[in-house]
């Protein structure tokens, strides 16, 4: 079992109505991405002669004009024993059959991801192909009930085989249709990568559901409990944030009060040249000193570590991320990345994760947030939406009173809509950065008055006369760009080269989010290809920074603090100075997000946001993945611990 999986463990509660797994059950099921309403499951579970069960879902959603249709079956004995498992993606013109289990016996012929094995079953063990369709859950709770509730249940498919871990967490109540329902809370841990919250009814049937799996939230309720989503989902963050907690209390610091790092090459991030043997003085939470080691010295009683060898640089920043899950929060830490700004997310989860981590109740990075919103319609995103200018207003008033940094725009938006955000937005304080609205372009966005755009919507040759154009106009307005780009060299590379050449550390991952990780990039493309487009890219990144247009460093759905590394490696490997490429993922991004003053570099007087690594990313980018040491807030952990801590294998 993971060392999550143990630390969320806990004892079941008692509950006879929990157990209770009624038939026939035929139900449909709302889904929400994002929370935005976006598609249906509708599922059945009918007795089969002589002695079993059958299930079968359609599950069918349509997110941002692409649609997802999957259709599931199952056979299942009397105490809901898979004997099999079929899950199928099917188009207008085509039926992809993409997980099998065929049980006989003692062993099961599995296919999964395009590959086939026999598989050696355990005792007890459960079919379930991932988090699609969701009511594969009630199948895998029923299951649980049946056999005892034990504290591990190991599932197929799933690396073969997969651990889950499912614990009772309490009850909700909740009123719908002038009907009081009584719910019992689980949490699942194993069959996708995070912890899920399910709830079922006193009958044994299927309520709701949240999951994220590494990317972004899906949720799930039944038709008739559509107005209790919000209070539902908010008792799961509930759940998540105690797990949070737990997990935060087992890493112990290394130091933390009064701490000197004495011995290693500094770079404050300034841009200022490196320090060798330096030694940097933390009190209270913030930095009193650093410099040359002997004209700087160590005041008496601080806890003196030795770091001699290494490099000391300020946090990494992420500033484009979407921190959906708990999970989230060590690995962050782990890679050395002490702050991040939240793109897009459910109200219900990313105000409770910004607070528990700004209240120090968890270990996590500091959140600043941009309140999403697109332009309405079946292929919006995100769950408010504004077609009209009050609307918007109306939006970015909801988010500053939350506490929200920025507003986000999507791709719906219409112009004057666009322009009643941005003024609404600047009138209290607030930048708006986001996607390029459809209904404007590149220039129209910025002339509208968007302070920052994310993604990379500059495309051809640096040289061109069209880009060098548009980088004149996005340089003279002022604009910051979020480029994302080692995302979109996630998305698009070529599979025939292992996402390991590009993400080293993807080696460490948790199985079941290296399998979602691994499977990306694109198997009609060759690897030529690839590099070439790539290429472009970068030079596009390059001529952004010659023409000084601020750059600063954000991964998007990628895996967090890994992907923060690869997209400063993506820097350096366009062109820009080291220096540079490091200054956009601390320095240059506290200065966009007007914390100057406080974060981005090592000065007397700055919060004591930084890492430590073995090796100098001025002589060697990739050196930047080599983090040993974090300390956010004054407070030292070892990266190691922290991974851990999260179900990562820790680097070497």
């Amino acid at each position: 079992m993971t060392r999550l999986a143990w630390l969320l463990l806990v004892p079941a509660l008692a509950s006879a109505q929990g157990a209770s797994d009624s038939v026939p059950v035929q139900d449909r099921l709302r889904l929400y991405y994002v929370g935005y309403p976006i598609g249906w499951e509708r599922y059945s579970i009918t007795r089969a002669e002589p002695n079993g069960y059958e299930y079968a879902a359609d599950f069918d959603y349509n997110d941002r004009g692409r649609r997802t249709h999957l259709v599931a079956s199952a056979s299942l004995a009397r105490d809901f024993a898979p004997r099999h498992l079929e899950i199928a993606r099917v188009t207008d013109t085509s039926r992809t059959v993409e997980t099998r289990v065929d049980v006989n016996g003692g062993t099961a012929h599995v296919l999964s991801r395009k590959v086939e094995a026999d598989v050696s079953l355990p005792a007890t063990f459960a079919a379930i192909g991932g988090n699609q369709p969701v009511s594969q859950h009630l199948l895998l709770l029923r299951y649980w009930a049946r056999h005892g509730r034990p504290h591990t249940l190991s599932a197929v498919p799933g690396g073969p085989t997969n651990e889950l871990v499912i614990t009772r967490r309490g009850v909700d109540t909740v009123a719908a249709g002038g009907v009081h329902e009584v719910l019992d809370r689980y949490a699942v841990d194993g069959v996708t990568w995070g912890v899920e919250s399910v709830w079922l009814d006193r009958e044994g049937r299927l309520a709701a559901l949240s999951t994220t799996g590494g990317g972004l939230t899906l949720d799930a309720i039944r038709e008739a409990l559509v107005p209790c989503l919000a209070q539902l989902m908010a008792s799961g963050t509930r759940d998540r944030m105690n797990d949070l907690a737990r997990i935060s209390r087992s890493v112990r610091p290394v130091a933390k009060g009064s701490v000197a790092l004495v011995g290693a090459t500094l770079i404050d991030g300034t841009g200022a040249p490196a320090i060798s043997d330096a030694t940097v003085i933390v009190a209270n939470g913030k930095i009193v000193a650093a410099g040359p080691r002997l004209t700087t010295p160590v005041p008496k009683g601080a806890h003196r570590v030795d770091v001699r060898g290494k490099t000391i640089m300020p946090g990494l920043w992420d500033m484009h991320t979407h921190v959906m899950q708990m999970e989230w929060a060590p690995v962050y830490l782990a890679a050395g990345v002490t702050t991040v700004r939240d793109m897009g997310n459910n109200l219900y989860f990313v105000v409770p994760f910004r607070d528990a981590v700004a209240s120090h109740r968890i270990i996590g990075p500091r959140t600043l947030v941009a309140g999403l919103v697109d332009g309405g319609g079946p292929n919006a995103f995100g769950a408010l939406n504004a077609t009209t200018p009050e609307e918007g207003r109306a939006i970015v008033r909801r988010y500053h009173a939350l506490g929200f940094e920025q507003m986000k725009l999507y791709d719906l938006l219409a112009p004057d809509v666009v322009r009643a955000i941005v003024a609404e937005a600047h009138s209290l304080g607030m930048t708006v950065t986001g996607h390029v609205p459809r209904s404007l372009g590149l220039l129209g966005a910025i002339d509208a008055g968007m302070d920052q755009i994310a993604h990379l919507p500059i495309r051809g040759a640096a040289t061109s006369d069209t880009v060098r154009a548009l980088i004149d106009s996005v340089k003279a307005h002022g604009t910051v760009i979020d480029p994302t780009a080692a995302w979109g060299e996630l998305l698009t590379h070529s599979t025939a080269e292992p996402v390991s050449e590009l993400i080293p550390g993807v080696i460490n991952l948790p199985p079941v989010l290296a399998q979602r990780v691994n499977a990306m990039g694109i198997a009609t493309v060759d690897t030529a290809t690839a590099h070439a487009r790539m290429r472009q890219t970068l030079g596009v990144l390059r001529a952004l920074h010659d023409a000084g247009v601020p750059l600063v460093a954000g991964t998007d759905e990628g895996v967090p603090g890994l992907s923060v590394y690869r997209e400063v490696e993506l820097y350096a490997l366009a062109g820009i100075p080291p220096m540079d490429a490091l200054r956009s993922a601390t320095a240059v991004p506290a200065k966009v997000m007007k914390l100057e003053k406080t974060l981005g570099v090592i000065q007397a007087g700055k919060l004591a946001d930084l890492i430590v690594l073995d090796g100098n990313p001025l002589e060697r980018m990739r050196n930047i993945e080599t983090v040993r040491l974090v300390m956010k807030n004054g407070v030292l952990y070892r990266s190691a611990d922290l991974w851990r801590a999260a179900g990562f294998k820790a680097p070497m």
